[in-house]
């Protein structure tokens, strides 16, 4: 039996250099993936540059004034800070839809928590530790249970919003504290709203591990061929499970920004943002299936994504429109993505 396996093993083996031999060769085209990645990314930021220009045309004098550009880039640093980590997880061949329900009960236990006189930093950490929980829990689910990460997600989706509403009886509360109004709307050197600080590093970092690190190629191994990474020695569920932790925590401390920006906590909070995320990150280029992807392009996607919806509201839209507005671009770019999918195939 060991022999069996020991030539089973060398056979998926030799099939996963076979591969890396063809793509050495251009016969699987991954460096030419990697340059049509390249582009798209360019592409996109054309886009969103056109976006704006026209935005800012249209929507004079108020688009581009301060009034304006400040809300908006508070508005999507907690989108691109929960997004950027999201992107990581996809890319390992995983997807987290609990992250709106995460956002709902870390605004609920904050405003909880300092309605009880806890110190504003104290009540920090407790939400941090509260949303790694929150992601632990979706990681063993998937990684040790075995259940399906949209299955898993979707009902502790359900499960986290449901004890937010239990914990504030369904009501808003006052979240008002000096750290945690710091969080949302604190400036640094008194110009530089501490949010958009916030998503910079965590993007920045976010780059750095998926195109500087061992780590980051372990996250495109188990995405692109997990049971390859396996027999080569990474360890699939640590990978995937810490995608999960790191999910939590993230989507918590987006959570602290959108309390910090609303000043109060409500079980409503982060209500489908799970999919205008998950919009903007297909939209960058991440594959649903995993293995490919990139933080360039997730950024891409959220920028572009936040200047549609911007520049819809403060032409009067009404909300319901830009609802519908929402779910055609998730169609649209799962289908374009399904296309690009059926086109590559056909010319392998």
């Amino acid at each position: 039996m060991k022999l069996r396996k020991k030539s089973y093993s060398a056979k998926l083996v030799s099939e996963v250099q076979r591969e890396d031999i063809m793509a050495e060769n251009g016969e699987v085209g991954i460096s030419k993936k990697r340059h049509i990645t390249i582009n798209n990314t360019v592409i996109l930021f054309i886009i969103l540059a056109v976006m704006f220009a026209l935005a800012s045309y249209v929507g004079r004098p108020f688009f581009f004034s301060k009034l304006n550009l400040i809300p908006m880039i508070n508005n999507l640093s907690f989108i691109g800070i929960v997004a950027a980590v999201l992107t990581m997880l996809m890319i390992s061949g995983e997807i987290d839809f609990s992250i709106g329900g995460n956002i709902g009960l870390t605004a609920c236990l904050t405003a909880v928590l300092l309605e009880a006189g806890l110190p504003g930093w104290l009540v920090v950490i407790i939400a941090l530790m509260a949303g790694a929980a929150m992601g632990a829990f979706n990681g063993m689910l998937v990684t040790v249970i075995g259940v399906n990460s949209i299955i898993a997600t979707i009902g502790t989706m359900f499960i986290w919003r449901g004890i937010g509403y239990t914990l504030t009886n369904g009501e808003s509360r006052l979240a008002m504290n000096p750290v945690i109004d710091y969080i949302g709307r604190g400036f640094v050197f008194k110009v530089i709203p501490f949010p958009i600080v916030i998503f910079v590093v965590i993007f920045i970092i976010a780059y750095i591990i998926m195109n500087h690190s061992k780590w980051g190629r372990k996250i495109y191994a188990v995405g692109s061929n997990p049971l390859a990474s396996f027999l080569s020695g990474i360890n699939v569920k640590k990978v995937k499970f810490i995608g999960f932790l790191l999910s939590g925590i993230t989507a918590s401390l987006g959570g602290l920004i959108l309390t910090s920006l609303t000043a109060v906590g409500m079980p409503q909070h982060g209500q489908g943002l799970e999919l205008v995320i998950i919009s903007a990150i297909i939209l960058g280029g991440t594959a649903l299936g995993g293995g490919r992807g990139s933080i360039l392009g997730t950024l891409a996607g959220v920028l572009i994504l936040s200047v549609l919806y911007n520049f819809l509201t403060i032409m009067n839209v009404y909300y319901f429109y830009i609802q519908i507005v929402q779910g055609s671009v998730l169609i649209l770019v799962v289908a374009a993505y399904e296309i690009r999918q059926s086109m590559a195939i056909k010319r392998v």
